[in-house]
């Protein structure tokens, strides 16, 4: 899964919330699959900062 792909999908959940396509069997099922999205996207955030802190760290030790 990328980041892109998880994002597509959280906003497919999105509509689906607003516009009350979702019967109650699916909702508990969709939020429980936008958890899991949120979760992995922000772990993606996360690993992306701490990459570009150790590229800017790296970059500042060789001037």
């Amino acid at each position: 899964m990328t980041y892109e792909k998880a994002m597509t999908r959280l906003e497919q959940i999105a509509a689906q919330l607003e516009n009350n396509e979702l019967n109650i069997d699916q909702l508990s099922k969709a939020l429980k699959e936008a958890q899991e999205l949120l979760d992995f996207c922000r772990n993606k955030l996360y690993q992306a900062d701490a990459d570009i802190n150790k590229m800017l760290d790296a970059f500042q030790h060789e001037e």
